[in-house]
């Protein structure tokens, strides 16, 4: 009996990377982010033989300050966690809250050699969100934020929640 996926025909063309080579990452806890209006868990991905860059996670870090400071991102104390992936020698951070009680919301950058800026996302309905690696994360943090919808909701299960990082271990 034919699978669905035979009955599909020939895929040739479909998702071919010729030039790709999917590398192990790995996700490294990295402690809080404490803002007026957010609360964040943050964690730095990078490759798995790539050594920690703490002067760009601080980098990171201040910016954000001081993008909230400016208004240009508008948390409402909320929770949620950051994302900040060393791809080669490029970065990418993605800042996602929680908002609205199950939805998650996110702004996106890209460190350019004048720093943080917002990622240009390609017109279209179609929008960048998270590569498979920087998803291992959200994935935690989904059921995460799934235990604390699910739980009294206090001082505790807030404090649980941000207690819960993904571990360290290896992604994508």
């Amino acid at each position: 009996m034919p699978t669905v996926a035979e009955n599909l025909g020939d895929l040739t063309g479909y998702a071919e990377y010729d030039d790709w080579v999917h590398t192990l990452h790995r996700s490294h806890p990295g402690g809080h982010l404490v803002l007026p209006g957010a609360c964040l868990k943050w964690y730095d991905i990078r490759g798995a033989e790539q050594d920690a860059t703490p002067a760009v996670s601080e980098e990171a870090r201040a910016f954000l300050r001081a993008e909230e400071a400016a208004g240009r991102l508008a948390f409402r104390k909320e929770l949620g966690y950051v994302l900040l992936h060393r791809c080669g020698d490029n970065y990418f951070m993605q800042v996602c809250v929680w908002r609205d009680r199950n939805e998650l919301v996110q702004a996106i950058y890209a460190r350019t050699g004048g720093g943080f800026v917002p990622y240009e996302q390609e017109p279209g309905l179609q929008l960048a969100t998270q590569d498979v690696v920087e998803l291992d994360v959200t994935g935690h943090e989904r059921r995460a934020w799934s235990v604390y919808l699910r739980s009294a909701r206090d001082t505790a299960a807030k404090r649980a929640y941000l207690d819960d990082f993904d571990t360290e271990r290896p992604v994508g």
